[in-house]
């Protein structure tokens, strides 16, 4: 991928400080990020456009982050998704996993667990700005 292109990750959380640290991270790391605070919304925006990566809370209004992994398996969505949550447990994780989910990153997490995560999806550099 050329320096000038960049991946495209969708960020969906309800929490607005974590889509603007998510935001401002992936920035960094050459990812334009689209940002949206529920499942409804989010589902919509994937009819319309192709991402490279996604970044999913579980526990979101209208439409938690499993039933969002339950309809884009359905749709064959072969997307990469982060679920990026404070409620991970072992049974979550394994479920999830069966829904296509890549990896998972447990909240509070530190900037370099973020970096380690995402570049298992996408490969990244850290640009300094």
């Amino acid at each position: 991928m050329e320096s000038n292109q960049k991946y495209n990750a969708l960020v969906i959380d309800d929490e607005k400080q974590m889509v603007d640290m998510l935001h401002d991270f992936l920035e960094k790391v050459n990812i334009k990020v689209t940002g949206v605070k529920d499942g409804v919304n989010a589902l919509q925006i994937l009819k319309k456009q192709k991402f490279d990566l996604i970044l999913l809370d579980l526990n979101l209004p209208l439409m938690n982050g499993e039933h969002v992994m339950n309809i884009l398996k359905g749709r064959n969505e072969s997307t990469p998704v982060i679920v990026v949550s404070a409620f991970l447990t072992h049974e979550r994780i394994l479920e999830l996993s069966k829904l296509g989910v890549k990896e998972f990153l447990a909240k509070p997490f530190e900037m370099g667990s973020l970096y380690d995560t995402v570049n298992k999806v996408c490969p990244i550099e850290y640009e300094k700005k």
